[in-house]
């Protein structure tokens, strides 16, 4: 085994001290030959490499909404995937997620993704804009003051009451005024419906300044998690949940469990019926692929490490909003799952790979030909040069034979050392060496006959 391995070092040593410079120089020949060839072949890869930017060339701005909102939260879980995976992803918190959506549209904004929720926006609205996915789910909330209300129409019931019925633009904002129209058409805007922040609304829902507050939006949102634990404040039932979804299918119906908030004080003291709605990540259709697996994985993260309240967001990430289509990165992700290469190899590079195994594979395809082509080129560049050693050879010999005076006899001395010298510097694949020392011979008795003329 030593000894074999000392005639590898000892074959190497001999190659980079006699062959490795003459070997450079022949391909640098075989490079300018082959010069018009390879600059076209250079520009096309830089341009395929432009064309499908293997990496992401910015950052990522995702609009959460509100702060202390489950979309705040789901934005913080999403920036902390993305920083353990070497990207970089920035929370936009905005008055609402309509209005994140709106930037999300907007091509001067820095907003590149968005969440929002089902039942308020479609792609006729916003053609530009694509589907990740839903990623959990938002409750639709009525929290109230006073004695438990039992109606079959909570929005018939708090239509003349101050409601606070969320901030201009928003979720919330949309679907009480679509909810409010099902029922009681043309109520329209009112005095008594306000329009505050939900921070601002539950301080005034407990000073008594208003009766209640509409809120959608996740069950382990703060704002949400503080109502429900207050004992002054009720939530209200919706007995007609069924019916509802019936009427808007982007809703579902969800049960608050009896006792589940509080089960020492029996909070809620009965089952509540509540309608619910998902909670969708949008993107631009440019979004850079290797942005749409990380945000994509964190979702799944995101579920994998949430405790869920209500069973069907255990179900999520999923494609239950069809109100927009699934990108092409989406629709590969929910079709055959996690690919494999992500278990080993960095989010990136996975990505990367993901994303262009096709042109890989087609590159392979071409590659192949070409390295054979290469490994012929090597051995046809050293026999190409033997032929013309050969061919000059021969061509100084007829000027020898052709030669009456020692100027003549001079001059072919004077070529052949020339090719001697040439033939000398020049490289020759191991298996054209006979044929190397078959035209040294050759050159050397044409030198030695030329010789014996002149003396």
């Amino acid at each position: 085994m030593l000894k074999n391995l000392n005639n590898i070092v000892g074959f190497f040593k001999a190659y980079t001290r006699y062959d490795l410079r003459r070997e450079i120089v022949a391909w640098f020949k075989l490079f300018t030959f082959y010069l018009p060839v390879i600059l076209p072949l250079m520009f096309a890869t830089a341009a395929i490499f432009i064309y499908f930017k293997p990496l992401p060339t910015s950052e990522t701005h995702l609009a959460t909404g509100q702060i202390g909102t489950l979309s705040n939260q789901m934005g913080n879980s999403f920036v902390g995937y993305f920083k353990r995976h070497g990207l970089e992803l920035h929370e936009v918190n905005t008055t609402g997620l309509h209005a994140g959506l709106n930037q999300l549209d907007d091509h001067a904004s820095e907003v590149n993704a968005s969440f929002v929720t089902s039942g308020t926006a479609t792609h006729e609205d916003y053609p530009n804009l694509v589907s990740l996915g839903s990623v959990d789910i938002a409750p639709l909330w009525l929290f109230y003051r006073g004695k438990s209300v039992e109606t079959d129409d909570p929005f018939e019931y708090f239509r003349d009451k101050r409601i606070n019925i969320g901030a201009e633009g928003t979720v919330t904002n949309k679907l009480f005024s679509r909810l409010m129209d099902l029922n009681n058409p043309g109520t329209g805007q009112r005095d008594n419906f306000l329009v505050l922040p939900h921070a601002e609304a539950t301080q005034r829902l407990r000073n008594g300044q208003i009766e209640a507050v509409f809120i959608v939006d996740g069950y382990n949102s703060e704002i949400v998690q503080s109502l429900l634990q207050d004992p002054e404040i009720n939530l209200m039932s919706f007995p007609l949940a069924d019916a509802y979804t019936r009427k808007l299918p982007f809703l579902q119906k969800v049960t608050l469990p009896k006792a589940s908030v509080d089960i020492n004080h029996v909070r809620p003291a009965s089952n509540v019926a509540l309608l619910a709605s998902s909670i969708n990540l949008l993107v631009e259709n440019e979004l850079h692929p290797t942005v749409q697996w990380a945000l994509l994985l964190a979702m799944q993260d995101y579920n994998l490490k949430s405790e869920h309240f209500f069973t069907e967001a255990g179900k999520l990430p999923a494609y239950k909003d069809k109100s927009f289509p699934l990108s092409f990165i989406a629709n590969d992700f929910y079709t055959h799952g996690t690919p494999g290469l992500f278990n080993y190899l960095p989010l990136k590079i996975a990505a990367l790979i993901q994303n262009v195994w096709l042109i890989l594979l087609a590159v392979f395809l071409v590659v192949l030909p070409l390295l054979k082509k290469l490994s012929s080129s090597r051995s046809s560049m050293s026999q190409v040069f033997l032929w013309k050693g050969f061919w000059e050879l021969r061509y100084l010999e007829d000027q020898l034979s052709e030669a009456s005076d020692p100027e003549g006899l001079a001059y072919v001395l004077q070529k052949l050392q020339k090719l001697d010298t040439k033939v000398s510097e020049s490289w020759v694949e191991s298996q054209h060496m006979r044929h190397y020392y078959n035209l040294k011979r050759c050159i050397k008795d044409c030198e030695a006959r030329l010789l014996k003329m002149q003396a």
